[in-house]
């Protein structure tokens, strides 16, 4: 029987040898895992994507990583798991919350771990300089606790220039250009539309776009004044934008599936139509939900709730759970 897997990691894939060495990795077994690594050097999709979930089945065997490191400690793929497996325990310690409700001891563990992870995956881009992964693991260090506010662009040029649309690892950047983090609205919505604007249609990273307006929606309505004043706004703005939001989801619409981020692009799309709540892209969101597979991200659904409740109403509200 396959081990249970931690609630926070991904599954919003279609890929059968990585969920088997997803289940046994979480199950303490680190070979399937590393193989998978091996085999996909120079596949980097793939092998970003088995990452970010190896990082959050792992976190939980921290100290057999860290001991199979030792008794090994040139050995990447060891690295990149334990590495993953180290900044998404920072992440865990962390939490969810935004800064001013995140304790010190949050910020701590935060900060212990991704010293740990950045160290873990520095010598892994020593030891395998072309390979874009340790870097793309990078960007949820320089995401969290920065050495500097610089890092997080620092780090992303350097996956930029081994490959440039390499799904997480530039919605990290892009997360690090928003207001709440180190940027701005003028630069996180320059980062996407720049981004975007010679992706092949189907490529997840379209999604940029919807990812934006969703983070400027949030900020409308986290701003002053009173609670109707700030709802109005959050509501009004959504719908203001389909325009743009919807000649990115055609794009996303006209490409086939075939990109390991794939269901996540179309959920992100799904997660603004749910929000906007317009009767006129029910179709347009059902689009979305038939090509987002069967798995909630928790990212973005849990900007508004339980990703796993948020993922079944827009299912209802697309008229797809009929």
């Amino acid at each position: 029987m396959p081990s249970k897997l931690p609630d926070d990691v991904n599954l919003a894939f279609h890929d059968d040898e990585l969920l088997h060495a997803l289940h046994a990795l979480a199950g303490g077994e680190l070979t399937s895992a590393l193989d998978f690594l091996a085999a996909t050097r120079d596949q980097p999709y793939r092998r970003e994507l088995a990452l970010d979930t190896f990082a959050y089945a792992g976190s939980p065997i921290l100290p057999k990583l860290l001991a199979a490191a030792e008794n090994d400690p040139d050995n990447v793929h060891l690295l990149l798991l334990l590495g993953s497996a180290q900044a998404a325990a920072g992440w865990q310690a962390r939490g969810s919350r935004r800064a001013e409700h995140t304790t010190d001891d949050q910020w701590a563990g935060l900060t212990d771990y991704t010293q740990q992870a950045r160290r873990t995956l520095l010598r892994a881009t020593e030891l395998d300089p072309d390979d874009v992964a340790p870097w793309a693991a990078l960007m949820a260090v320089a995401l969290g606790a920065p050495l500097a506010t610089r890092e997080p662009a620092e780090i992303y040029n350097e996956v930029h220039k081994r490959v440039p649309d390499l799904v997480n690892a530039t919605l990290r950047r892009l997360q690090s250009t928003t207001k709440k983090w180190y940027g701005s609205e003028e630069e996180m919505f320059a980062f996407a539309r720049t981004r975007i604007a010679d992706l092949p249609d189907g490529h997840p990273l379209l999604a940029m776009i919807a990812v934006a307006h969703i983070e400027k929606h949030l900020e409308n309505y986290r701003a002053g004044g009173n609670k109707i004043k700030r709802l109005w706004r959050a509501v009004t703005y959504l719908s203001k934008q389909r325009d743009e939001v919807n000649a990115a989801s055609d794009r996303l619409l006209a490409g086939a599936d075939d990109h390991p981020h794939s269901q996540w692009g179309h959920q992100i799309f799904a997660t603004y139509y749910l929000e906007a709540d317009k009767e006129q892209d029910k179709d347009r969101l059902a689009q979305h939900m038939r090509r987002s597979g069967p798995t909630p991200m928790r990212w973005p659904w849990g900007y508004f709730g339980n990703h796993k409740e948020q993922f079944a109403k827009a299912y209802k509200t697309s008229g797809l759970a009929d």
